[in-house]
């Protein structure tokens, strides 16, 4: 019984694998003691947030309110990127925190309805769970918007990351956003790096990518997009040293394509000289750009609108499945197109074999770039 409950992440991504071409082998070693059929959990730490949507039927007004829809989604970067890898059967172990309140309550009843691990999460009595409120315009756009999620800098400690050491040095990969303080940060990525552990970074914001800093020389891999590329690689270098300026009304997607390599590309090639293994660069709805040195140096470019949190929890999950780092992102990608059809940040309803056929079509469309 034990061992079919643990190859069920093979099982899940077998649906998938049989819809996408034989590949090379990933650029990323998973840590050789856990092994994909039989191994730990993936660890996530970051932040657990209760997202509150205002959506208005009417244009909102200073000063008063307007009729329409407020909905409680579970959010918070990792969280969602761990609820998106548990959907694919990879069961991570979510290190985080919440409060003893209402909104904390709202987010452990679903966690353990979704039968996951509890285990890594803070509960604090004296502090507020994370929440990030965003009122919306008619179009939908972002209106305004208030984070309160101080408990996780304040909590998610290296004494608390400490105690999953065990779980953290066998586990096939540590995945961290930039809501922890850089002291946890650095505690969680030397145990994965003496243990042999890939490491994975998510910006989560341009403010928050600058943490990269104290710890780049242990991350195998980081997800920004194009303005928090830029970020970080100024932070690792003088500022200023790169920018960006956004193409305006192209219309053309080879052309935009092609501006926002000869754009992004320095800043991409100077993080791969900084150590960094593999460059997942999200560039909404221009696609993605995969950039690394190691085995394959590409880019592959395809068609997707936003959903980072899904593309990177697909991504991790069919890695931890044994899928090479060209089907994992088509299949991150497939998972990112379902997700924008869905008000929830992870879609309720996929399965590897509901995105199968999306991930085949992904990984037939992609541009290779070789660069000397």
């Amino acid at each position: 019984m034990a061992e079919a409950a643990a190859s069920s992440p093979r099982r899940r991504l077998e649906s998938i694998r049989r819809h996408l071409l034989p590949r090379p082998p990933p650029v990323l070693s998973l840590n050789p003691l856990s092994a994909a059929e039989a191994g730990p959990s993936p660890v996530i730490i970051g932040g657990m947030v209760l997202d509150i949507y205002a959506k208005p039927s009417v244009p909102p007004h200073p000063g008063t309110t307007v009729p329409g829809m407020v909905k409680y989604i579970g959010g918070g970067v990792a969280r969602n990127i761990a609820e998106c890898m548990a959907k694919l059967g990879a069961r991570p172990l979510m290190i985080s925190v919440v409060g003893n309140d209402i909104a904390g309550d709202f987010l452990l009843k679903y966690w353990r309805s979704a039968g996951l691990c509890t285990d890594g999460i803070l509960r604090v009595h004296d502090a507020a769970t994370p929440v990030v409120s965003n009122v919306f315009d008619g179009s939908g756009e972002l209106f305004a918007g208030v984070a309160s999620v101080g408990a996780v800098e304040n909590f998610l400690t290296p004494s608390w990351i400490n105690q999953f050491y065990l779980h953290i040095s066998t586990a096939p990969l540590l995945m961290l956003d930039a809501n922890l303080p850089p002291q946890s940060l650095q505690a969680a990525c030397k145990i994965a790096y003496e243990s042999g552990v890939p490491v994975l970074f998510e910006p989560v914001s341009v403010a928050k990518s600058s943490r990269i800093a104290p710890i780049a020389e242990y991350i195998t891999c980081t997800s920004p997009n194009e303005m928090e590329l830029i970020a970080m690689a100024n932070t690792l270098s003088a500022p200023g040293r790169y920018n960006f300026v956004k193409l305006e009304q192209c219309n053309n997607k080879t052309e935009a394509v092609d501006y926002l390599f000869k754009m992004l590309s320095p800043a991409m090639f100077f993080l791969l000289e900084k150590g960094i293994k593999l460059l997942l660069v999200t560039l909404g709805s221009n696609g993605v750009f995969i950039c690394c040195k190691e085995h394959v140096n590409f880019m592959k470019v395809v068609s997707l609108t936003g959903a980072g949190d899904c593309l990177v929890g697909g991504v991790l999950s069919s890695l931890c499945g044994g899928l090479d780092i060209m089907q994992s992102v088509a299949v991150g990608i497939a998972i990112a197109k379902a997700s924008v059809e869905s008000e929830a940040n992870i879609p309720d309803n996929f399965c590897g074999a509901s995105i199968a056929d999306e991930a085949r079509r992904t990984l037939l469309s992609a541009k290779q770039i070789w660069c000397q």
